[in-house]
């Protein structure tokens, strides 16, 4: 159970997959008729308050792979961060998933010389865009981590949920 100073008490939770037609209880959000609608509250488990910014020089060699070690674990390298640096494309590339603290991977292979100087980032504030029960969309930007979010949503979008906005739980 979670409390805050919104609410007293919740009876459940469940995790939240974003998504642009399927609302929270994972009905079509465009045949299911508005009054039929479940509402929830969204505790936000995890939301930067700044936008992270993580530099790292001990990596191991990657030779044309996905797969990135590094010599000593960094736990603020996260799912969706954008890692620029010395043999990457300009772009960068995208952290796709993080395996622990000392291995990730990412979006597509590449080579990376030991011990480069690697900086991760997110590409946006941290932001969550939502649909409320009063069929309004709202984004929250910078949602504070560890609470509930005051409103009552039935869908997360998943086209606003970068920036390190992870581990959302829909409480009824």
């Amino acid at each position: 159970m979670i409390r805050n100073y919104y609410t007293d008490s919740y009876k459940s939770g469940i995790a939240v997959t974003p998504s642009d037609t399927l609302l929270i209880d994972g009905r079509t959000k465009a045949t299911t008729p508005i009054g039929s609608w479940k509402q929830y509250n969204l505790y936000i488990g995890n939301s930067p308050t700044t936008l992270p910014v993580t530099t790292t020089a001990n990596n191991n060699a990657v030779s044309n792979s996905v797969n990135v070690g590094l010599k000593s674990p960094n736990p603020q390298i996260k799912v969706g961060m954008r890692v620029t640096g010395a043999g990457l494309p300009d772009a960068g590339l995208l952290v796709a998933t993080v395996v622990d603290a000392s291995n990730y991977t990412l979006s597509q292979a590449d080579t990376i010389a030991e011990d480069a100087t690697l900086t991760y980032s997110y590409d946006a504030e941290a932001s969550i865009k939502v649909h409320t029960i009063n069929n309004e969309v709202i984004t929250f930007k910078k949602p504070a981590q560890g609470f509930v979010l005051p409103v009552s949503v039935v869908q997360v979008y998943a086209t606003d949920t970068t920036g390190g906005v992870t581990d959302i739980v829909a409480l009824s």
